[in-house]
């Protein structure tokens, strides 16, 4: 993605940020590009050197400047005012807070990108990819151009560029609004994550709507509590980033915020209508088969008939949030339900994978104790005969919650195999010993290290009528051991192995 197209002088870019004293040094400096990665410094640029996971960004400030940078943004740590140094001619400007204030900036630099779009906003724990592209779907199909960004990549419908985060840091998530609006979009549905909103990444964001799925367990290594995480999240609801908030009235999180809900930005609800809130979307008379679900729907915006191709009471929960925002976006009702059963399952969720003669392979994303119960007990209304699970669990974050997805797992299915997912740094010997803390009888329980194997496993062990289960990776093409890369596509090795039959 370019940044060629703008071009701004550095004191006006920072003039909300530091006082006349300093900003009175910088005359005359003019950039045409910035970026948080030294490796991506051209001539002109502004280098922000930011700390990340592991390592310093001022280490890499003289490499910037060899490489054309004219200025650095600085972050200090301490509580000093904020100064300018200089290595030969380039200032280098420390500033206080700079993680939190680099949304606001970039805002400026891209020329408020978000002016002429309507941008829409999808948190919780499970489900934001999944309502975020469904709500990306419904909008190509009512005629909107719209762009997405979040855990399958970011761009046009079905040119999306894969993403290192589900919420990019502050200067990519400008762009790439710069970008949709140079696109013709006039949508955008992003995924938050906690981290993003934490870390400051959408300050210089309002949505017109706001969404939320359900809060469980996950990201306690970053938030330490799950009062931090839900409190992380909240912040999306409220006047500064929100103008319209659409809550899951089955979530117990959402409903302690119903409660006292302010009166800053009106309230929508699906799956249960809320004291406070003005609309609502709710399902009755509920049918799963194997084509599907069916479900009449009753709502604010009128009434009428659900039939969608997806699997799953979870995936009901997330067509319905995506309903609800849809209609608080000002769409009808009707021309929504009458698109619902073209609507395709997203890459990785629920992802079917099946012959005429083989079991049923579903490839899930679930990496959650909740979605993986969640995950099981949906496929068990749709599971004539064994319902098989394969998961692993990721190196390098939060180990409370391995226990607890195993026994999620041999809880609620029949036959369970364990192997490796992410493993990064941590070995999978450690990670195992967790797991196995959530085990009961090891009933049917096999563990194999090698992931590839463990799916032909699990494949090799089911008949027809039998559902297989392959959790964790989902859309991924990549698998982190010991901290390399490989290439590993799971949807795409269990259409492989489905084929022989």
């Amino acid at each position: 993605m370019s940044n060629n197209s703008y071009t701004c002088s550095l004191q006006s870019l920072i003039s909300d940020v530091i006082n006349l004293t300093l900003l009175s040094q910088l005359d005359g400096v003019v950039i045409d590009n910035i970026t948080l990665d030294s490796r991506q410094v051209k001539s002109g640029a502004l280098f922000v050197a930011l700390d990340g996971a592991n390592t310093a960004g001022q280490l890499y400030i003289d490499s910037a400047i060899e490489q054309g940078a004219v200025a650095v943004l600085c972050e200090q740590a301490t509580t000093q005012p904020n100064y300018i140094e200089y290595r030969g001619t380039t200032p280098i400007i420390y500033i206080t807070k700079l993680t939190h204030l680099l949304s606001p900036i970039a805002v400026k630099f891209y020329q408020h990108p978000q002016q002429g779009l309507r941008l829409i906003g999808i948190t919780g724990t499970n489900g934001k990819t999944t309502v975020t592209q469904l709500i990306s779907q419904w909008l190509e199909k009512l005629g909107q151009c719209t762009y997405s960004m979040g855990t399958l990549g970011n761009g046009l419908s079905r040119q999306l560029v894969a993403s290192p985060n589900t919420t990019l840091n502050a200067l990519d998530l400008m762009a790439n609004l710069a970008n949709a609006k140079t696109l013709g979009a006039k949508y955008v549905v992003m995924e938050v994550s906690s981290h993003g909103l934490e870390l400051g990444r959408v300050n210089g964001l309002t949505f017109d709507i706001a969404a939320f799925t359900n809060l469980s367990q996950d990201h306690l290594d970053f938030h330490g509590d799950m009062i931090s995480y839900a409190k992380a999240k909240k912040q999306l609801f409220s006047a500064k980033y929100a103008k319209h908030a659409v809550l899951n009235g089955n979530d117990q999180t959402a409903l302690s915020w119903a409660k006292d809900w302010h009166s800053e930005n009106p309230l929508s609800s699906y799956n249960q209508k809320l004291s406070d809130a003005s609309d609502y979307v709710l399902a009755r008379e509920v049918r799963y088969s194997s084509e599907g679900i069916e479900a009449a729907i009753e709502s604010s915006f009128g009434q009428g008939v659900l039939s969608s191709k997806l699997l799953g009471e979870f995936n009901l929960d997330n067509l319905l949030c995506a309903i609800n925002v849809l209609c608080a976006a000002g769409f009808e009702l009707s021309k929504i339900l009458e698109l619902a059963p073209s609507i395709e399952s997203i890459p990785g969720r629920m992802e079917v994978f099946q012959q005429a003669k083989s079991p049923t392979v579903v490839v899930d994303y679930a990496h959650t104790p909740d979605a993986l119960e969640q995950t099981i007990k949906a496929l068990r209304r749709h599971c004539d005969g064994r319902l098989i699970v394969m998961f692993g669990c990721g190196g390098d974050r939060d180990n409370t919650k391995r226990p607890l997805m195993a026994q999620a797992a041999q809880q609620h299915g029949d036959s369970l195999f364990i192997t490796q997912d992410n493993s990064r740094s941590e070995p999978f010997s450690k990670i195992l010993v967790d797991i196995e803390r959530g085990l009961g009888a090891p009933n049917d329980v096999v563990i194999e290290p090698d992931r590839r194997k463990a799916v032909a496993l699990a494949i090799d062990s089911a008949q027809i009528g039998d559902i297989v289960l392959l959790a964790g990776k989902g859309h991924e093409d990549y698998q982190i051991i010991d901290n390399m890369r490989f290439d590993y596509d799971e949807r795409a090795l269990a259409q492989k192995i489905v084929g022989r039959y």
